[in-house]
């Protein structure tokens, strides 16, 4: 979770709206109003962003991975 606190503000929106509350991106998209490719690009680099990071690496364990796929 801390790790999720360290995201750029869109993208911490985005990954938390989607993985945890379970929004669709055309959901997100219509509550924020970006597009839906805006919504879809910052999932992706919030998970491309955990994914790279030195203490992801060392807290993989506690996620599940569904989180990040």
């Amino acid at each position: 979770i801390e790790l999720i606190k360290e995201l750029p503000k869109g993208y911490r929106t985005v990954f938390n709206m989607y993985v945890i509350d379970g929004y669709s991106h055309k959901q997100i998209s219509a509550a924020l109003q970006i597009s839906e490719s805006t919504s879809k690009t910052q999932l992706f680099k919030a998970r491309k962003q955990l994914q790279i990071s030195p203490k992801f690496k060392k807290s993989k364990r506690r996620w599940k991975a569904s989180v990040l796929t």
